[in-house]
């Protein structure tokens, strides 16, 4: 180019040197802006159930629109079939055995584990971030890098008519629709600026349980995981679209993966999380690029650790030491070959079977054509003969075995660091006592969450036991819909070979509560020797329905003995309620420091105390106590009302309505508040509002006690 510049300068010009100056600037090629960045992560989604991979009923346009102009790698594989380790590999291109993260809850990625948020912001990006599950929140470390990352998975939700709904499923994890994910991020991508995007979106909707949102529930009726695919395929499409309306489409990288896949009853696992077969293991890898190939399939097998290097590969960014995973820029600019080569070795792991179950831990290598497991029961497979994995080659060829153990030896010795020791991570107390509540997390004392790099094979072959994990699943989703019948039957079959289980007693008596054979249900509290933290909640119920029941003194004693089993916030603040409704104001005072003690920013015993200190004129008291939880809580509705409540007590009547009226706007459907308002300006002689406050409160509350006090608050004001 440069050669060509020359040529063209009339040297015999008095202005030679100067006009030659100008040509050779102007002919000189500008550096085209980098590319944006857009990686989104179905989660628990099978690469089988997508139409681009031949799914013929699948309802999945978007990533089938995506094949067609980009690359679909054909056998994409896992690092784990667990969300947050699983993420972890994706988002540092790195493997469990690197960064450190084995199990959902347990670990959180070390500060030196470098994300590919990091690596870009660090190259100019604006980093952002919207997730739809909990394993993902950003206290376990998987925001490194993200300048924004929105993890309000409790956002209110709304029915169609954009009035506060309650959950449409009940789930093991807080969550939030893939359409809320989008809401989250939509602002933040759209904002100006000259800097390029890197924006990572995780749809949490295909993981179970199962129900899709209308109107693919009813188009997926038989299969309502396939509806919730459809969903998240969906909402990808409104992402898609707004970038090509604002026209940045053209010039985004977009990639599509999974996390895990779904076992759906293949060797005999229902869900996922537990075994390591390829059902979980195998996901979607989809990549569309900028002037990049159109309608290639790739046959190889790759891995979702090989995302990070072929990001920065096509970025023109150096790929950092510490990646272990390979560009797949070659593989996506050459012409698909009829059989798959399987040169790359690639590692994926199980290991949350030890640290939920203390069953054994598993750990796969892919070689060549052949898939080895090892475990307590290892297992080797040819996947070009065997796709399935239905037949074991262990015993008939010990020869292979050995040498793929040997091989997975090697690779561990190769791949893991020592930066994944510092993932072990000292977690809240609160989050271990609700993954054991879900009988995700063990509760023996065995279970630290630390992993040593060997080949282990102690413990029970997780392979032998998934028929136990099955009925855990079916008897949480049955809890969660309150079939408490069909749960107990359950239990009975659970509590067979493990009849003082402690997460089984506890859940033995939440059935029988439910049931409402409260008697049968102290007595399953009663006969449990230790009452571990973990199964507080399920043994309150318990103390709680006793005590509304009429027998006061068996509820407190139980509730007195479970805050000595459980020193928690909501054990004391369950004996607190007790001490409230029997005007035991000392005896009260006393449980709520107790739960202040063990949980000091804890917003059901602060909010409590203020409206004690309210209700017995210590107006100053309850002033400071409210503008703390004002500031850390500024719309929450019950901290609203309580403010409104002091206002009132303190004699701004006008400003304790004006807050209502802002709870109100914000929360249309809370009763208490619209009862308050009645009230208030019933108080304050306000008619002229009285009728337009009647009409809103019989506009969202119908229960009838609500009812019923608005009825006598109305007429005491007429008759008047």
């Amino acid at each position: 180019m440069l050669h060509k510049c020359l040529a063209a300068v009339p040297i015999f010009m008095p202005v030679a040197c100067l006009l030659a100056v100008f040509m050779l600037a102007a002919c000189q090629q500008q550096p085209q802006p980098r590319w944006n960045v857009l990686l989104v992560t179905f989660d628990t989604t099978r690469a089988d159930f997508i139409g681009a991979y031949g799914k013929e009923d699948a309802s999945t346009p978007t990533l089938d629109g995506m094949a067609a102009n980009g690359t679909l790698f054909e056998r994409a594989m896992s690092s784990n079939p667990v969300t947050q380790p699983s993420h972890s590999t994706i988002l540092t291109g790195t493997y469990p055995l690197a960064h450190g993260v084995r199990d959902n809850g347990l670990f959180k990625l070390p500060e030196a584990s470098e994300t590919l948020a990091e690596i870009l912001r660090a190259n100019g990006y604006r980093t952002g971030a919207a997730i739809g599950g909990f394993p993902l929140v950003r206290s376990f470390g998987l925001d490194q890098g993200f300048d924004f990352y929105d993890d309000h998975l409790t956002a209110v939700r709304q029915d169609h008519r954009g009035r506060p709904a309650a959950r449409a499923r009940n789930t093991w994890y807080d969550e939030r629709p893939a359409s809320h994910v989008n809401d989250a991020i939509l602002p933040w991508l759209r904002e100006p600026g000259d800097r390029p995007f890197f924006v990572w979106l995780h749809y949490w909707d295909p993981h179970h349980p199962h129900i899709a949102p209308p109107p693919y529930g009813q188009q997926f009726e038989h299969d309502p995981y396939q509806g919730e695919i459809a969903y998240a395929d969906q909402s990808l499409g409104v992402i898609l679209r707004d970038l090509e309306f604002r026209g940045e489409l053209d010039r985004t990288i977009v990639v599509v993966t999974s996390d895990h896949g779904e076992g759906r009853g293949e060797h005999r696992e229902e869900t996922h999380a537990f075994l390591a077969y390829d059902p979980t293991l195998h996901v979607p890898l989809i990549m569309q690029v900028p002037d990049g190939p159109k309608g290639q399939r790739v046959v190889e097998r790759v891995g979702t650790v090989d995302i990070v290097p072929t990001v920065l590969d096509l970025l023109g960014i150096q790929t950092p030491a510490a990646v272990q995973g390979r560009s797949l820029v070659q593989l996506m600019n050459q012409p698909a070959e009829p059989a798959p080569r399987n040169r790359h070795r690639y590692y994926s792991e199980s290991m949350s079977p030890r640290f939920s179950h203390d069953f054994g831990e598993l750990r796969a290598l892919y070689w060549g054509p052949y898939k080895f497991i090892h475990g307590p029961r290892s297992e080797l497979f040819n996947l070009t003969e065997d796709l399935a994995e239905l037949h074991d080659l262990i015993g008939t060829d010990p020869e292979l075995a050995r040498e793929m153990e040997s091989g997975l030896k090697d690779f561990i010795e190769q791949y893991a660091s020592p930066v994944a020791a510092a993932a072990t991570h000292d977690f809240d107390e609160s989050v271990r006592r609700r993954l054991a509540a879900l009988g995700y997390l063990s509760t023996s004392e065995d279970n630290a969450s630390t992993v040593s790099e060997t080949l282990r094979t102690d413990g029970i072959a997780p392979q032998d036991r998934v028929g136990e994990v099955n009925l855990q699943q079916r008897l949480r989703q049955l809890l969660g819909r309150g079939q408490f019948k069909l749960a107990e039957q359950i239990l009975k079959r659970l509590l067979g070979p493990y009849p003082d289980h402690p997460y089984y007693q506890a859940k033995l008596a939440l059935v029988y509560l439910g049931q409402n054979k409260t008697d049968a249900a102290a007595a399953v509290v009663d006969n449990t020797d230790a009452i571990e933290p973990a199964h507080v909640t399920d043994y309150l119920a318990v103390a709680e329905s006793l005590f509304a029941a009429g027998q006061q003194q068996r509820g407190l004693a139980m509730i007195t003995r479970i805050t000595e089993s459980a020193r928690s916030a909501p054990a004391y603040m369950a004996l607190a309620r007790m001490h409230r409704q029997r005007d035991e104001d000392d005896a009260f005072l006393a449980a709520i420091e107790n739960a202040l003690e063990a949980q000091s920013d804890h917003l059901g015993a602060r909010l409590e105390l203020a409206r004690y200190r309210i209700e017995s004129g210590a107006y100053q008291q309850a002033e400071e106590l409210l503008t703390g939880l004002l500031a850390d809580y500024p719309i929450h509705p019950e901290v609203n009302l309580w403010f409104a409540r002091w206002l009132n007590q303190t004699g701004d009547s006008a400003g304790a309505i004006s807050r209502l009226d802002r709870i109100l706007t914000l929360w249309p459907g809370r009763c208490a508040a619209h009862l308050q308002r009645l009230e208030w300006l019933t108080d304050e002689q306000q008619s002229g509002r009285l009728e337009a406050a009647q009409r809103e409160l019989q506009k969202y509350c119908r229960d009838q006690e609500t009812l019923s006090r608005a009825t006598e608050l109305l007429g005491d004001a007429y008759a008047g």
